[in-house]
C-alpha cells in the first residue's frame, strides 16, 4: 500500500537520483583511455593539460597552506577552541577527526544510494561490512531516514569545526599580515578550503566508483546507525509536516515501502513533530534575540535588522535555492526538452546553461564550495559572543540558566534551523514543483557563479587528495565496483595522467626546494662554526670540502655496488673496448668470491662514511642558523633532517638512479677502481670477519654447504683466515665495550633526559633491530620474488601477505626508495647515539674508557667504533639469516608495518629531487644505457663473423 512517509520519499526518490548523478556526473570521468591512447591524445591537448596541472598544483598548495593557518591558529590559541576551553592538544586530533567524519558520511551517502540497485549477494562475501551498511540502510524508508539524519551530521560537523578551528577576531599567526590575516583568517577562507577539500569532495571523489571499498568499515556502519538515531529522535521531523502539506496541495500520495503505520506509531510520529515544531520555535526564538541584540558572531557594525535581513532574507535562502537546484536539476533532467520550452522559459534558459556540456558537473562541485561557505557564515552568525558586555555581566536567552547558556552559546541551535529552513523544506518544494523551482531568474546568476568557482581550481586539490588516498599504503585499497564485481581490468583517464603528471611536478618541485634549502642550512652550521667539525677541530675550509668529498665517494660505491652486482652475466668482451677501466672493476670484483668480499666492505665503508659526514656536518646542540625560528632548527638541523635529506638524495639515490641503467658508463673511472680495491682491502683486513662466525653457524644449522667460485684454502690460507676471525670477535667484543660503557655512564650524543637503560633499550632493542630488518628484508625480497607464490601461501601465511603488499604494482622498488630513506636516518642516529660528548663533565675532567690514553679516547670519541658494531649488529649478520631462512625472516608481523612505513615515506616525494638531479648528471656526464654499447658491440661482432 502506498502511504505518506514521502513527498519525503518523492523528494528523496529524487535526492537518490540527485546523490547518484551527482557522483557520476561529477566524480566520474566519462572519457576512458588505454595506456596508449593516453599516451596519443596527450600530445594534441598539452594547452589543456598543463592548465590542468596548474590548477591541481595551485589548490594543492593553497590547500596546505590553509590547513597550516589553521592549525597555527589553534595551537597559538587563536581559534575558537580557546573561547571554549578546548586544549590544543583536543582541539587538533578533535579537528581531524570531525574532517575523516564528514568524509564518512559525505562519500557514504552516495555510495548508499548508488549501491540500491546492486544485488547484494555479489558482495557478500568479499565486503561483508559494506552488505551490513546496505541492509540497513535500504531496509524499508531507511534510505530517507539516513538521508534526513545525515543532513544535520554534516551541519552539526561543520558547526563544530568552526568551533575548533575558526579563528578569533584579531587573529594573527606565522607573520603574514593583516591583508592575508584577514582573507584566510577573519573570512575563514582557510578553513573553508580545508572542509570542502578534506572532508567533502576528496571523500566524494573516491566514493563515486569505488562504492564497495568505501563503505566496507566499521565507521561507515556506526555513521549510518548515528544518523538513523538522529532521524528517529524526532527532532528534524517538522519537516514531515511540510512534506504533508506539499503532498496535499499536488495530489499526490507520499510513496513508502512499509506497511501503514499502527496507531501507536502513528502516534509516535505526530508526538515526534510537535516536538520537532516546540525545538525549531525554541531556536528560531533563541536566534532572533540573540541577532536583535546584537550578541552573535556577526560583523562589527551590522545593525540588528540587517542581521536579520542577512540571515533570513539571503543566507538561509541562498542556501536553500543551492540545495534545491540539486534536486530539481536532476528531476528536469530525463525531461524531454519539449516539455518546458515553451511553458516555462527561464527554466528552460536555466536547464540550456546547466546541463551544457560538463556543466552539470562542474555546477556540482562550485555548489559544495559555496554551501559549505554559506554553513561556515551561519555558524558563525549563530554562534553567541561570549565576549558580549552583556553575556560577561550575565545575561541569558530567554532567562535560560547560565549552563544551557554556554550549550546555547556554541550556536549549536542554529544548525537546527539551518538543517530544516535552509536545507530540507527546500528540497521538497523542489521535488514537488522542480519547473517552478528552477524558473527563478537569479538561479542563472548562481550557476553562472559556481562555474566560476570551479573554474579557479581552488577545489582541485580534492582529486589529489583522493588519488593520494587510492595509492596510500595509509588507506585500504579502493577499486571500482566493476573491478570488484565483474573483473573488468582498472581503466586510465585523462583526469588519472593529469594527477599523476601535477604530483610528479609538486613532488619534484618541492623536493628539490627542500634539498637545496637542506645543503645550504648544513653549510651554514659548517660555515659559522655550529658543526660538529668544530666540536673535532677540522677547520671549516676542510670541513666543507672533506663534506663534499665523502658525498661523491658514498655515492661511487652506492651506484657501484648495483653495477658491478648487475654486470656479473655481461660477457666482457662486450665492452672491454668500449670501456676499459669498467673491465678493471669488473674483473676484479668478479674474481673468484671477490664479490661478496667486496659487498662486505662496502657495507663498512657506507657506515664509516655516514659517520665521518655525521663528523663533518651534523650540527651542534642550540645551533641557530640563517635566523631560522627555533622549529625549522630543531627540525632541520637539531633532528638532522637536513643532513639526511643531503645524505640521501646527492649521496645514494641519485647516484643509483644513473647507475640502474647506464652501468658501464657509471663505473668507466679510476675513482671507482680505488673504491672496489678499497673495499675488498677493508674485507682483507679482518675487521668484519667475525660475520663469517655466524656464516659457518647458519652452514651448519641449514645443513646447506657455503658457496664458492675458489679452491678449498690450504692449511696457510685458512689458519690466516680463522685468526681474523678471531681478532674480529675481539675487536667487536672491545667496541660493544666501550659503546656499554658509554651509554651506561651517559657519555654519548644521546638525547637529554633520557636515561642509561633507555639508552641500551633503544640502541640495541630498537635501532640496531630495526636496521637489520630493513637490510635482511632486500635481500629475503629478492630471494622469494623468484619462487612460485605456491611454494609458501598456505606454509607460510605471514610472509604471504608480506609478499603480496611487497610484489603488488610497483611496490617493490618504492619500498627500496623508502627503505633508503629509514636505512640512512638510522645510520645518523646511531652515530649520535655511539659518539662520545666532548663537552660531557667526566670527559673534560679527563676520564677515558677503560682508562685508555688521551690519543686513543680521542678516536673513540669520533664513535667510529660504533661503525663496526653498526655495521656487524645491525647489518651484516641480518643479511646473512634473511639468505639462509628467507621466508621464516619475512614471516615477522612486524615486516608488514615496516613495508607500509618505507611506501609511505616513498609516496611523499621527499627523494624525488633524486630523479631530476639524476637527469642533470646524465645529461653533463654523457652517461648512455648499456644497451647503446652492448647492443653495437654485439652488432659488430656479427658484423666480424659475416666478415669471416
Amino acid at each position: 500500500m502506498k502511504r505518506a512517509i514521502s513527498t519525503e520519499t518523492r523528494s528523496y526518490d529524487m535526492e537518490v537520483k540527485a546523490d547518484a548523478g551527482t557522483l557520476q556526473t561529477a566524480f566520474s570521468e566519462t572519457e576512458e583511455f588505454s595506456k596508449n591512447e593516453v599516451e596519443s591524445t596527450a600530445h594534441q591537448s598539452f594547452g589543456v593539460t598543463a592548465f590542468e596541472v596548474t590548477k591541481y598544483a595551485y589548490s594543492l598548495v593553497l590547500l596546505v597552506f590553509s590547513f597550516i593557518v589553521v592549525m597555527a591558529a589553534i595551537v597559538t590559541d587563536q581559534a575558537n577552541a580557546t573561547e571554549y576551553s578546548i586544549p590544543k592538544g583536543v582541539a587538533i586530533p578533535l579537528f581531524c577527526f570531525l574532517l575523516i567524519w564528514l568524509g564518512v558520511i559525505e562519500g557514504g551517502q552516495g555510495a548508499l544510494v548508488g549501491l540500491q540497485t546492486t544485488p547484494k549477494d555479489q558482495y557478500a562475501q568479499s565486503h561483508p561490512i559494506s552488505l551490513k551498511c546496505t541492509e540497513l540502510a535500504h531496509d524499508g524508508d531507511n534510505m530517507e531516514r539516513f538521508i534526513v539524519g545525515r543532513q544535520f551530521l554534516v551541519v552539526l560537523l561543520i558547526f563544530t569545526i568552526n568551533m575548533c578551528g575558526a579563528a578569533v577576531g584579531g587573529a594573527d599567526v606565522l607573520n603574514m599580515g593583516s591583508t592575508m590575516n584577514s582573507i584566510f583568517l577573519a573570512e575563514a577562507l582557510a578553513m573553508i578550503l580545508v572542509t570542502v577539500n578534506i572532508g567533502q569532495l576528496a571523500a566524494q571523489v573516491n566514493a563515486a566508483d569505488c562504492m564497495l571499498d568505501f563503505i566496507n568499515n566499521y565507521f561507515m556502519l556506526f555513521s549510518t546507525h548515528f544518523s538513523l538515531a538522529i532521524e528517529y529522535s524526532g527532532l528534524l521531523h517538522s519537516v514531515y509536516l511540510v512534506q504533508y502539506i506539499f503532498s496535499a496541495i499536488t495530489g499526490q500520495p507520499i510513496e513508502t515501502n512499509e506497511p501503514e503505520r499502527s496507531g501507536f506509531k502513528s502516534l509516535l510520529f505526530w508526538g515526534r513533530v510537535l516536538l520537532s515544531l516546540t525545538i525549531l520555535g525554541f531556536s528560531l526564538a533563541v536566534v532572533f534575540e540573540a541577532l536583535v541584540k546584537g550578541w552573535t558572531g556577526m560583523w562589527e557594525g551590522v545593525p540588528s535588522w540587517a542581521a536579520m535581513v542577512i540571515v533570513f532574507g539571503v543566507l538561509l535562502p541562498f542556501v536553500g535555492v543551492m540545495e534545491g537546484m540539486q534536486i530539481a536539476a536532476f528531476a528536469v533532467v530525463k525531461m524531454d526538452e519539449e516539455e518546458y520550452r515553451n511553458t516555462h522559459k527561464i527554466a528552460h534558459a536555466n536547464c540550456q546553461l546547466l546541463f551544457k556540456g560538463d556543466n552539470l558537473g562542474r555546477f556540482l562541485i562550485g555548489r559544495q564550495l559555496c554551501v559549505c561557505s554559506c554553513m561556515f557564515v551561519a555558524a558563525r552568525c549563530f554562534s553567541i559572543s561570549k565576549g558580549h558586555a552583556d553575556i560577561v555581566a550575565g545575561d541569558t536567552s530567554l532567562f535560560a540558566s547560565a549552563g544551557f547558556q554556554d550549550f546555547i552559546n556554541t550556536g549549536l541551535l542554529g544548525a537546527v534551523v539551518t538543517t530544516i529552513l535552509g536545507c530540507l523544506i527546500w528540497r521538497i518544494i523542489a521535488s514537488s514543483y522542480p519547473l517552478m523551482f528552477l524558473s527563478n531568474p537569479i538561479i542563472y546568476a548562481i550557476i553562472k557563479l559556481c562555474l566560476a568557482l570551479e573554474f579557479t581550481g581552488l577545489c582541485s586539490a580534492s582529486w589529489v587528495l583522493g588519488k593520494f588516498m587510492k595509492d596510500s599504503p595509509l588507506f585500504p585499497e579502493y577499486q571500482p565496483d566493476a573491478v570488484r564485481l565483474e573483473g573488468a581490468a582498472p581503466k586510465v583517464t585523462r583526469r588519472d595522467m593529469d594527477i599523476d603528471l601535477s604530483i610528479t611536478v609538486i613532488k619534484y618541485g618541492y623536493s628539490i626546494a627542500l634539498l637545496t634549502f637542506s645543503f645550504v642550512i648544513v653549510m651554514a652550521a659548517i660555515a659559522t662554526d655550529q658543526a660538529n667539525a668544530a666540536e673535532y677541530s677540522i677547520p671549516k675550509g676542510v670541513a666543507i670540502g672533506l663534506f663534499c668529498f665523502l658525498l661523491l665517494w658514498l655515492s661511487m660505491i652506492e651506484g657501484g655496488q648495483g653495477a658491478l652486482v648487475a654486470l656479473q652475466e655481461t660477457p666482457k668482451d662486450q665492452y672491454a673496448q668500449s670501456h676499459p677501466i669498467s673491465l678493471k672493476c669488473t674483473e676484479l670484483a668478479h674474481d673468484g668470491d671477490n664479490m661478496e668480499r667486496f659487498i662486505v666492505g662496502r657495507q663498512f665503508l657506507v657506515v664509516l662514511i655516514i659517520f665521518t659526514l655525521n663528523m663533518c656536518g651534523a650540527a651542534v646542540g642550540g645551533a641557530d642558523v640563517l635566523n631560522l625560528s627555533s622549529e625549522l632548527n630543531t627540525i632541520f638541523l637539531a633532528e638532522a633532517l637536513a643532513m639526511i635529506l643531503v645524505t640521501v638524495n646527492l649521496g645514494q639515490l641519485t647516484a643509483q638512479v644513473n647507475a640502474a641503467d647506464c652501468m658501464l658508463d657509471f663505473i668507466n673511472n679510476h675513482f671507482m677502481l680505488f673504491s672496489t680495491y678499497f673495499s675488498l682491502a677493508i674485507e682483507y683486513s679482518g675487521l668484519l670477519h667475525s660475520v663469517y662466525l655466524v656464516q659457518y653457524i647458519f652452514s651448519a644449522i641449514t645443513g646447506q654447504p657455503i658457496e664458492t667460485n675458489e679452491p678449498e684454502r690450504s692449511g696457510a690460507k685458512n689458519a690466516f683466515f680463522w685468526g681474523r676471525v678471531v681478532m674480529s670477535l675481539a675487536i667487536l667484543g672491545f667496541s660493544l665495550a666501550v659503546v656499554f660503557d658509554a651509554l651506561v655512564k651517559g657519555w654519548t650524543g644521546m638525547w637529554e633526559g633520557v636515561p642509561s637503560w633507555a639508552a641500551m633499550v633503544i640502541v640495541f632493542g630498537v635501532l640496531l633491530p630495526f636496521v637489520g630488518i630493513m637490510e635482511g628484508m632486500q635481500i629475503a625480497a629478492f630471494a622469494v620474488v623468484k619462487m612460485d607464490e605456491e611454494e609458501y601461501r598456505n606454509t607460510h601465511k605471514i610472509a604471504h601477505a608480506n609478499c603480496q603488499l611487497l610484489f603488488k604494482g610497483k611496490n617493490l622498488g618504492r619500498f627500496l626508495i623508502g627503505r633508503q630513506l629509514c636505512v640512512c636516518s638510522c645510520m645518523f642516529v646511531a652515530a649520535r647515539c655511539f659518539s662520545i660528548n666532548k663537552d660531557h663533565a667526566d670527559i673534560i675532567a679527563g676520564s677515558t674508557s677503560f682508562a685508555a690514553s688521551d690519543g686513543f679516547q680521542d678516536f673513540i670519541n669520533t664513535g667510529l667504533l660504533g661503525a663496526v658494531v653498526t655495521t656487524i649488529l645491525g647489518c651484516l649478520i641480518w643479511r646473512i639469516i634473511a639468505s639462509s631462512y628467507p621466508l621464516m625472516f619475512l614471516s615477522n608481523p612486524i615486516i608488514y608495518v615496516v613495508i607500509k612505513l618505507c611506501l609511505l615515506l616513498e609516496s611523499t616525494g621527499i627523494c624525488s629531487a633524486s630523479w631530476a638531479l639524476g637527469a642533470v648528471h646524465r645529461k653533463v656526464a654523457g652517461f648512455q644505457p648499456d644497451e647503446a654499447y652492448i647492443g653495437l658491440a654485439t652488432e659488430d661482432h656479427d658484423d666480424l663473423e659475416l666478415a669471416a
